[in-house]
């Protein structure tokens, strides 16, 4: 579980929130040697919610999408697409190929959508829509230069010329765009830099975003009632930059994040919450 109440600074934002009932049920290449610059988490063997509640969200300039993680053998995912902001949603999940898990989720074009997924026996798998969701097929192309978490170990990392170590042995949430990669291991949000994985600052990270180079973190703060925003580019040293406080947000539950326009948009529970 999260460390929580860690103190760093938070700023007052205004919230405009939206309730979206879900219609679904809710709740790797060659490899080298690198090094994790410290101090490195001692891992844990747990990720910070179990599989099954984690949870992607992705947004395009005509399309929304969101997904829960699901778990290899057990709760299967749902895939979900909005096309009015996420005010509803329609449950467009391909289980007709055998998806158990979602690894990754990603909008393109303004109205497609790319997942990476654990397939027939968890095996990673490409897919892609160009139909709004209605169809889905894989493409091998696309998963060879995808960068995710390993479906059979989130100790290992997918990248587009290896597969290295995880900076914990159980990380989730990775996001990558461009060159920037960010996931969270042990209650920390971590960056690629093309040899080590680099800590983020804040601490108690939750989930991470990519918006225009930098990550977007939500983590726990001791002056926000909820879940707080920072900006921070993708080197350790780096200062966080504030961006507000999703105060409606419980932030020991499962939530996702992306930024569209001036707005962080956080998943939570059944709402969206848009803080800017």
């Amino acid at each position: 579980m999260l460390a929580v109440l860690v103190g760093v600074v938070a700023m007052t934002a205004y919230e405009r929130v939206h309730t979206a009932t879900p219609t679904g049920q809710m709740a790797p290449a060659p490899t080298f040697t690198l090094g994790v610059r410290t101090p490195t988490p001692t891992p844990t063997g747990e990720a910070a919610l179990p599989t099954d509640q984690q949870r992607f969200l992705a947004i395009g300039e005509t399309q929304w999408w969101r997904a829960t993680a699901g778990a290899c053998g057990g709760r299967a995912p749902v895939i979900e697409r909005s096309s009015d902001a996420g005010a509803t949603w329609i449950a467009v999940t391909p289980n007709y190929l055998g998806i158990e898990r979602v690894l990754t989720l990603n909008a393109f074009t303004g109205a497609d959508a790319e997942v990476v997924a654990g397939v027939a026996g968890c095996n990673a798998q490409a897919l892609r829509t160009y139909t709004r969701g209605q169809f889905w097929e894989s493409y091998p192309d696309v998963l060879t230069a995808s960068r995710f978490v390993d479906p059979k170990d989130a100790a290992s990392i997918h990248l587009a010329t290896a597969t290295v170590p995880a900076p914990c042995g159980a990380s989730s949430g990775l996001h990558a765009q461009g060159d920037v990669i960010a996931l969270v291991c042990d209650g920390r949000a971590w960056s690629w830099t093309g040899t080590v994985w680099e800590q983020l600052a804040p601490e108690s990270a939750i989930a991470v975003a990519i918006d225009g180079g930098e990550v977007v973190v939500a983590h726990a703060e001791h002056e926000c009632a909820g879940v707080a925003l920072s900006r921070v580019a993708p080197a350790g040293a780096a200062k966080p930059v504030a961006i507000g406080c999703a105060a409606a947000v419980d932030a020991d539950a499962a939530l996702a994040i992306d930024v569209t326009g001036a707005d962080v948009v956080v998943w939570s529970g059944d709402e969206l919450v848009f803080v800017q």
